[in-house]
């Protein structure tokens, strides 16, 4: 692999000095940054509705839930630079803690969630009364009916990423391909974001290692301790090696798509698998019904009720049109960008990341990128995603060995390989760009291999022992976090745009809410067609 990266980057440095042009390893970037509002004085999570200070849920362009009322969900726009979107990320958590300071409540910091009760103490998500929002509402009933509203409360980071024009045509002329129409140029970068997403899950194994956060749970996340698991303390339940029990089978839970292979190979045998799964019914959902007694339970009773109810640490993304679906927005206009899920909130960062963690993101992205375009099999898949999970509950192991596909190896002498692939990488990056963050961001990483206590995942660890649990330790650094963010000036120019996002966002869904003229049964029935 070693080879081709060096290949690749030779070819392409010759390129730019030929062009002069810089602009073709400008990468634009957005983040989503998910948070449960809990209360400050007992670390439950919030039963409030979302404040009407932070305007509609539906229609706000910055702050909306995700499953739960209490689920916050952050999104940035489209950056070409890490210092845009935490710039961005730390305005909104800025306006935000003041709107949650005045409901005594603040963010949860960790990726799961709070001590939980019961099901019934997760309030679903409410986007009001229009036909949208009612369709968001009953997919989020749908799965509270299929997995139950805990393992919907669980929180992370989703990255955002594509590369610039120029670097296409950098890229194609790399690969020798001819891109001189716009449809060449589209069937091109949707080819090779799916290459990318190949390697992506060749590699994911090394973000779960170097950035998993949540090796620890509360006792009440599950009704019993997995045998893989100790008990840490009274209320926490934990892997001593664990990286992210949120991306093992402990976090996200889905049997029915268990047997699901999605194909990365092509756009339209992954759509074609996609659209199998909308279409086939599963006994158990079947079992559900749809709508009981009047009212809806879930959207449909197959494997997927909408596309997005597929768990993927990556996707490839299209942004939609009104009433579109994402398969089709792919069908018709091909891949725009790629939205990597598989990443863990940083519980020590205010914002939930640290910059130095999205330079190594966009380091990783285009080694992916550069590595090759193998296509996965069904076997070697499978694997991968054995391997994945097994690094989530034992990746700091780092003696011990694992299979990626070809035999067991060393995981120390796996990832050490790979980070030496990335040195290149980042080298190319940092002398194009002038910017040091990217050699500086690999160097930190490369740390952790020696330094196991640095890793995020025995950092936490050491905070639950600390202060005596999960619940008491995510609870302390919300508040402190939280503390912090009131300690900081605000501008009025900042906080009145806020506002004026907020009261535009509500006059936004109330005119959606009056434009409806179909009733939602209707509305459903047409959105539910296959596009």
């Amino acid at each position: 692999m070693l080879r081709n990266i060096h290949d690749a980057l030779t070819k392409l440095d010759q390129c730019m000095n030929q062009s002069g042009d810089v602009s073709a390893i400008t990468f634009h970037r957005g983040v989503e940054r998910e948070a449960l509002r809990v209360s400050r004085t007992d670390g439950k999570i919030s039963q409030t509705a979302h404040p009407n200070a932070l305007g509609s849920a539906l229609t706000h362009p910055s702050i909306t839930t995700d499953y739960s009322e209490a689920l916050m969900e952050f999104i940035t726009g489209v950056h070409d630079s890490v210092e845009g979107v935490i710039d961005e990320l730390n305005d909104i958590h800025l306006y935000t803690n003041r709107v949650l300071d005045s409901m005594d409540e603040c963010l949860w910091p960790g990726s799961m969630p709070c001590a939980l009760s019961s099901n019934e103490e997760v309030p679903i998500a409410y986007f009001g009364e229009s036909n949208s929002g009612k369709l968001k509402r009953i997919y989020r009933e749908g799965l509270s009916n299929r997995y139950g509203r805990i393992m919907q409360c669980i929180a992370g980071m989703h990255y955002n990423f594509s590369f610039s024009d120029e670097f296409w045509a950098f890229l194609a002329d790399l690969r020798g391909v001819n891109i001189d129409t716009p449809d060449a140029l589209q069937a091109f970068k949707s080819q090779q974001y799916f290459a990318l997403i190949r390697n992506f899950r060749r590699k994911s194994w090394m973000l779960s290692l170097l950035f998993g956060a949540s090796p620890a749970i509360d006792a009440s996340f599950l009704e019993q301790k997995p045998s893989k698991l100790a008990q840490l303390d009274e209320r926490t339940w934990g892997g001593q090696s664990a990286t992210s029990l949120r991306m093992s089978d402990i976090g996200y839970q889905n049997k029915a798509q268990d047997g699901l292979f999605v194909c990365y190979n092509e756009v339209d045998t992954y759509i074609n698998t996609i659209k199998g799964a909308l279409r086939t019914p599963y006994p158990a959902y079947e079992q559900i019904g749809v709508k009981v007694d009047g009212d809806y339970k879930q959207l449909s009773h197959n494997i997927l009720q909408i596309e997005n109810e597929y768990y993927s640490d990556i996707r490839p993304k299209r942004v939609t049109q009104s009433g579109e679906h994402p398969s089709a927005a792919l069908q018709k206009r091909g891949v725009e960008y790629i939205e990597v899920r598989i990443m863990d909130l940083d519980p020590t960062s205010p914002i939930g990341m640290q910059p130095e963690t999205l330079y190594f993101l966009d380091t990783f992205l285009m080694c992916c990128m550069l590595h090759g375009d193998t296509p996965l099999d069904a076997d070697e898949c499978q694997q991968l995603r054995k391997t994945q999970q097994e690094i989530a509950t034992h990746g700091r192991e780092l003696d011990s060995h694992f299979d990626f596909g070809f035999g067991p190896v060393a995981l120390r002498d796996k990832a050490s390989e790979l980070l030496a692939h990335m040195q290149e990488i980042a080298q190319f990056l940092t002398e194009r760009t002038g910017n040091q963050a990217y050699v500086e961001s690999l160097a930190i990483q490369q740390n952790k291999l020696t330094h196991l206590e640095t890793l995020p995942s025995a950092h936490i660890l050491q905070l639950c022992e600390q202060f005596g649990s999960y619940q008491a330790a995510m609870l302390s650094i919300g508040k402190a976090q939280q503390t912090a963010w009131l300690g900081q000036s605000m501008s009025p120019e900042l906080e009145q745009k806020f506002k004026q996002w907020a009261q535009e966002s509500i006059t936004q869904q109330a005119n959606i809410e009056a434009s409806d003229d179909v009733d939602f049964d209707t509305f459903l029935k047409h959105y539910m067609q296959p596009q």
